[in-house]
């Protein structure tokens, strides 16, 4: 089975006395699943599905997940980092008896976020989406999880439930019924104290339990329901327990936190018309609900656009797109088109109406004015750009992990020189980098624990999307809050 994960306690136990052991996935440790809990009430929790692989000519259960959109799962990296075939079940209970209730859909892609490491358990990052080879239908026993807004933090002790066929006790078997068991949240400052977790937990993680019920084997990439405003929302991915055990004091369960992850899981797509048809073209970023933020060469042509939001399949119908069109199109005027590197590469787009937030669509988060990111901060570029090179666009939202470099080293002589300039930022420069297609989208870089969106995807080097020394450059987000509230209010309140 795959696991939460126990890395190996022996080890711990002969280290001294008050090292704590490694952390383990669910799945690795001897049999486990719920521990403690309850059996849950048939289809209480619509979205859980069951993850299983094939072996021989059957298949068999090995991790949870959550149905996110009709044609999308959401689970555990280290659940699906190995080759198999997969497959999931959605409207079950027990996993040995044809309720007649069951949805088998088999798994046609595996996404697994760019930043999972499976050498490093609490590296974090432990987040995958798996694409469904047909949509599915949606009923009283099968419904879509509601996710978190992005960079929620759930307060301390919120009543939270983990769901699982996992094992019942450590070393006990797998339950063949879905069960849940009470585990509050507990917060990050408690979770990653010196005696509990530690540095182990980073802040894109979140913690649930601690005491007598636990997340076990089985349970990996199972959600964590949270109640918000009178609804369960899906806040965590189960990701791993302690060596100790399921349970373990001060050891609660450790999830992949959603809210964290939402960007990553939805996009801005900016289309032009051609003909009847519309065609990507560009990303963007969407700063208020009536308003987007993309790269003034994506739009310095008159044409007719529109932006579709909550998107992640271009070629697919997922049910959760807002289709805008684009009422007035203000790029700025420092901006020149035939000087790529003048900068001032950054435009706002009037939406004909505001959007609607939700779990697919919500604000990007924009810096402090004029915030300078430090070398080698973590930062994510996001878009359905091209997959190398003379490749073609991806029909799914990608990311790429892009760490910034300074401006002393982006502007040396031996990388951009004075084509780069200070209103600029840069990323990246080694195996990863921004390619055609992802003009006019973001680079998220965290800052003080969340995502925000500190560059406007602008130029690569002629050599190539990923030249060496050659970073991505993009417009500084910070250098022009300025310009951007001015636009966006004084336009908004004149209609």
């Amino acid at each position: 089975m795959l696991k939460l994960i126990l890395l190996s306690a022996l080890t711990a136990l002969v280290l001294a006395e008050d090292l704590a052991p490694e952390p383990r996935y669910l799945e690795d440790l001897p049999l486990t699943r719920v521990v403690g809990g309850e059996v849950a009430k048939p289809h209480s929790w619509p979205w859980q599905i069951s993850l299983q692989y094939q072996s021989g000519s059957s298949f068999r259960h090995t991790c949870g997940g959550s149905l996110i959109k009709r044609g999308w799962v959401m689970t555990a990296a280290h659940c699906v980092d190995s080759q198999r075939t997969w497959r999931v079940v959605l409207g079950d209970h027990n996993l040995n008896t044809n309720e007649g209730t069951e949805q088998i859909l088999s798994v046609s892609q595996v996404y697994i976020h760019s930043g999972w490491n499976s050498n490093s358990v609490s590296g974090g990052n432990d987040i995958a989406l798996l694409r469904l080879s047909t949509e599915a239908t949606l009923n009283s026993n099968v419904q879509l999880a509601a996710l978190p807004s992005t960079d929620y933090i759930l307060p301390n002790n919120n009543p939270c439930y983990i769901t699982g066929w996992g094992l019942t006790s450590t070393g006990g078997s797998l339950s063949p019924t879905l069960k849940q068991a009470y585990l509050p949240s507990v917060d990050h400052k408690t979770c990653s104290s010196p005696d509990w977790w530690g540095s182990t937990v980073k802040t894109t993680m979140v913690c649930g339990g601690g005491g007598a019920n636990s997340g076990c084997n089985g349970d990996s990439g199972g959600p964590l329901n949270c109640q918000v405003n009178g609804q369960y929302q899906v806040h965590g991915i189960a990701s791993f327990v302690s060596g100790y055990g399921c349970n373990a004091a001060r050891k609660p369960t450790v999830f992949t936190r959603v809210s964290a992850f939402i960007g990553w899981m939805n996009g801005i797509s900016l289309q032009y018309q051609s003909g009847s048809s519309f065609y990507h073209t560009c990303g963007g970023t969407l700063i208020r609900r009536g308003w987007v933020m993309t790269a003034a060469h994506c739009v310095d042509s008159q044409r007719t656009w529109r932006v579709v939001l909550g998107d992640h399949n271009l070629n697919t119908n997922e049910g959760t797109e807002q289709i805008l069109s684009v009422s007035k199109v203000y790029i700025h005027s420092g901006w020149n088109s035939n000087s790529v590197a003048g900068g001032y590469d950054i435009a706002l787009l009037r939406l004909s109406t505001e959007v609607t937030l939700n779990t697919y669509v919500q604000l990007g988060t924009l810096p402090s004015a004029n915030y300078i990111l430090p070398n080698n901060n973590p930062c994510y570029i996001t878009g359905w750009g091209r997959t190398a090179t003379g490749g073609s666009l991806s029909n799914s939202l990608k990311q790429a992990w892009l760490p910034s470099v300074d401006h002393q080293t982006c502007s040396s002589s031996g990388w951009w020189g004075s084509t780069v300039k200070t209103t600029m930022v840069c990323a990246g420069g080694g195996a990863n980098s921004g390619c055609q297609g992802d003009s006019g989208g973001p680079l998220n870089c965290q800052v003080n624990g969340q995502y925000q969106v500190h560059g406007v995807t602008s130029f690569v080097s002629a050599s190539g999307c990923n030249a060496n020394r050659k970073p991505t450059v993009f417009t500084r987000v910070s250098a022009y809050i300025s310009w951007i509230n001015g636009v966006s209010t004084e336009c908004t309140s004149t209609g």
